[in-house]
């Protein structure tokens, strides 16, 4: 018995990892500074995005349409905002989601190498899940959004693959102190 269960998930890992592994391309943009894992090249296309207060403000949007799942990234330059309305960018952006309806079954803070940001999980009415990631850094905006078919292993592979780069290309990730903040920059060897 036990050896039939090892022989069954040995089988099914098998048949998935290569056709997930297949497809997926690091993907990297140094001039909007990140890196993401995308299952195919993105088309990109640009637009205004209308922040909570201030003028509209230039958006990039990054989309691989993968059979029935897509998968985005939209990069929002805040360099033109108010300095006092960039601190509000992840909490709009998350109240532009709820509002859009759905079952949202998970609504968190959450981190991209302790990038701090917010994640939600909301079902749609025709049962396909979007997953949200949405995190700020040096005035860029990145919001992650895989609308996908229910249990689709690639939409949370997406949102965690998600790295912000620095001028350089160089990954940045944060040390945190004893009370949980942010203290200096950890040392990385990734360069994109």
């Amino acid at each position: 018995m036990r050896l039939a269960r090892m022989i069954a998930a040995v089988c099914a890992l098998s048949m998935s990892v290569p056709v997930f592994g297949q497809e997926w391309i690091v993907y990297v943009d140094r001039a909007e500074r990140f890196t993401i894992n995308f299952p195919g090249q993105p088309t990109i296309s640009e637009r205004m995005y209308e922040p909570q207060r201030g003028p509209m403000l230039p958006a990039r949007i990054y989309t691989v349409q993968d059979g029935p799942r897509r998968y985005q990234v939209t990069v929002v330059n805040y360099a033109g905002a108010n300095v006092n309305d960039v601190p509000h960018a992840v909490a709009w952006e998350a109240w532009n989601y709820r509002k859009r309806g759905g079952d949202v079954t998970y609504d968190s803070f959450a981190n991209v190498d302790r990038i701090n940001g917010h994640q939600l999980h909301i079902t749609n009415a025709d049962k396909t899940v979007t997953i949200v990631g949405i995190y700020l850094h040096a005035r860029r905006l990145y919001i992650l959004e895989a609308r996908v078919p229910p249990n689709t292993p690639g939409a949370l592979h997406f949102q965690q693959s998600l790295q912000v780069l620095d001028e350089q290309g160089k990954r940045i990730r944060y040390n945190v102190d004893e009370n949980g903040d942010r203290s200096t920059r950890a040392n990385t060897t990734d360069v994109y």
